[in-house]
């Protein structure tokens, strides 16, 4: 299954569900945090981070922000300057909903922000980078046979 979307939430079950049982793992209850909670939390923030990620969502949006002035001024009179004032003024609102968009993520990220879910995050993230790499021809790498 290499195929998963190498995402903040995918990454972070993989690693619990590759090392939960080992010695030195982080423990999610001693962080006074209940599965359910941490399973709420990864699914509530990878939606954010998703959210903020969707280039295609992005583009329309901008695309329609950024015509508005024209079709507006296309009531008008269509002169040259009309359609520079036109241009300047969809830059400049799509600058205006960049802003407003960053804000509200960040808003939307600060409401969600759990401090011990986070250190938990952080915590079996530095156990795995702790870990040394599996040495080639060791037990944990699996050997390919030489079926002739």
């Amino acid at each position: 299954m290499d195929n998963i979307l190498d995402d903040m939430e995918h990454r972070v079950r993989k690693i619990i569900a590759d090392h939960r049982g080992e010695a030195g793992f982080p423990d999610l209850e001693s962080y006074g945090v209940t599965e359910k909670q941490f399973d709420d939390y990864l699914f509530d923030k990878q939606a954010i981070i998703d959210d903020d990620e969707s280039l295609k969502k992005k583009y329309t949006i901008y695309s329609i922000v950024f015509l508005i002035p024209f079709v507006v001024i296309a009531f008008y009179d269509t002169t040259v300057k009309n359609a520079l004032i036109a241009a300047a003024s969809g830059g400049v609102l799509c600058l205006i909903y960049y802003l407003i968009a960053m804000i509200i993520s960040k808003i939307r990220m600060s409401r969600l922000n759990n401090e011990a879910i986070e250190r938990y995050i952080a915590d079996i993230i530095r156990f795995q980078d702790q870990r040394p790499a599996p040495q080639p021809g060791s037990s944990d790498t699996p050997r390919e046979s030489a079926g002739f």
